[in-house]
């Protein structure tokens, strides 16, 4: 897997399309021909595109297996022949480290980042666990947010310190609910834990 140039400026760019009022749309890619199609939209006159985010779920289809069993090198080896397609069209590149792979959390933030990444999607959830297994299938909001800052502290020390981190919490996709919690207070547990990975670093939070 080829890398490509550190550059904080992407991750800065990538930020700055964050702005409260005004969200931003990503498209998700899998592969250099979605990737392709994608960037086609945009022309010497218009840009309809202002960034591309990988989606682990397509990325594993495309390969026929589940999203829960693509592994990092699977993953990292996808984003590699999207990467480069991105940074010469001059867009940041997001891409779906899934959990961030357990204790390969440092790994997986330094390996994307070498590849031109600038931002990622990491979920509280553990994909070996499901999702019908009550509050057990969720990382703890602690333990989360220790994982947030080591993924910014990891792309801070690369070079890339306004690395975005979308912090996706899987509370309302537990099914059936944790016993004995209404939809309410599902939801007041997703606020929750959004409102911690804010204040650990993430730059926004998927729901």
């Amino acid at each position: 897997m080829g890398h490509i140039a550190i550059d904080n400026s992407y991750a800065t760019a990538l930020q700055a399309l964050h702005a409260p009022g005004n969200p931003v749309g990503f498209a998700n890619t899998y592969d250099p021909s979605s990737t392709a199609a994608v960037l086609s939209l945009n022309t010497a006159s218009t840009q309809k595109v202002h960034t591309i985010a990988t989606a682990s779920y397509a990325i594993a289809a495309s390969l026929g297996i589940p999203d829960e069993d693509l592994s990092l090198i699977q993953n990292l080896d996808a984003i590699s022949r999207i990467a480069p397609l991105v940074r010469a069209a001059g867009l940041p590149l997001s891409a779906d480290l899934q959990d961030g792979y357990g204790h390969h959390l440092v790994e997986a933030i330094q390996g994307a980042i070498k590849l031109g990444v600038v931002g990622a999607n990491i979920e509280d959830s553990c994909p070996e666990r499901g999702h019908a297994r009550g509050m057990e299938c969720l990382r703890s909001v602690e333990e989360q947010v220790g994982r947030i800052k080591l993924a910014k502290r990891t792309a801070a020390d690369l070079g890339v310190r306004d690395f975005v981190v979308n912090a996706r919490t899987d509370v309302l996709r537990l099914d059936p609910r944790p016993e004995g919690w209404t939809q309410d207070m599902v939801v007041e547990e997703a606020v929750r834990r959004g409102k911690a990975f804010l204040e650990a670093g993430a730059t926004c939070v998927f729901v």
